[in-house]
């Protein structure tokens, strides 16, 4: 008995350890963690404020988190945005001096391609929302234009890792392009204060490409340095919206500087 009980236990040990050997590994899921600063020029026009474009400089700073989800079947993967900048702006004539205030969040899911070696393509959706102002002092009846929407995203992305010498260098393409949404847009000559005293009727614009316009464009390298990856790139941003007929036209390019870097839960890994 004490030998048929030995060789049973022994049978079970063996066949739960095929069967586990037998499970499939889970793929890491490392959480991706960017953070960047930018800089550069911008250019907006209101006719809301002024039928004058004011141009200057702007600066923000982001982050960027990513992760891939738990999909047997799609390589899918999440990422979020979160983005606050400045612009300090002036007409042609250094006359009027306008200062911009931006704040942008933003959520995108993927589905992940390998087409070739070092080679990736991600296409997606998500949404997006923004909210910011333009000041105008010197227009002291209407000073203020505000600018807030919130869209359904369409999401693309590339990277390719190529190697220097032994340096393995990721190339990155990044397009978000806002396509169907809210806008906040005051009818012509309506004032906040008329907004404040309760005339709120058709402020929440429908957005589509014909009248809310919107892109976002990154093109960047990332070299690993001691560890992280030293993000460098130029970043293209436009909106632009027509309504009431209020046009707002706002363009920023952008020198962008970051560090990326990869996070794995190895407490949670290792049960």
């Amino acid at each position: 008995m004490k030998r048929f009980l030995l060789l049973l236990v022994t049978a079970v040990c063996n066949v739960a350890v095929m069967y586990a050997d037998s499970i499939p590994a889970e793929r890491p899921r490392p959480l991706t963690s960017t953070y960047h600063v930018s800089l550069g020029g911008m250019s907006a026009l209101s006719t809301y404020l002024s039928p004058v474009m004011h141009s200057g400089t702007t600066a923000r700073l982001g982050g960027e988190w990513s992760r891939r989800l738990r999909c047997d079947r799609y390589d899918l993967s999440q990422s979020y945005s979160a983005s606050f900048g400045m612009g300090f702006l002036s007409d042609p004539h250094a006359k009027s001096a306008m200062s911009d205030i931006h704040l942008a969040l933003a959520w995108h899911i993927r589905r992940d391609f390998s087409l070739l070696p070092g080679l990736a393509i991600g296409l997606g959706a998500g949404l997006s929302a923004e909210g910011g102002l333009l000041y105008l002092p010197r227009n002291s009846n209407n000073p203020v234009a505000a600018r807030v929407s919130v869209d359904m995203t369409v999401h693309a992305s590339a990277s390719y890792v190529m190697r220097i010498g032994r340096l393995p260098v990721r190339l990155i393409e990044q397009v978000s392009l806002p396509s169907l949404g809210l806008f906040f847009s005051p009818h012509y000559g309506q004032s906040y204060y008329e907004i404040y005293l309760g005339e709120r009727s058709g402020l929440a614009r429908c957005g589509w490409w014909g009248n809310h316009f919107g892109i976002n464009n990154l093109c960047a390298v990332e070299i690993p340095v001691c560890g992280i990856r030293l993000r460098l790139g130029y970043a293209l941003e436009v909106r632009s919206s027509l309504a009431s007929g209020i046009n707002t036209r706002i363009t920023s390019h952008q020198c962008v500087l970051g560090i990326s870097t990869d996070w794995i839960n190895v407490t949670r890994n290792s049960q």
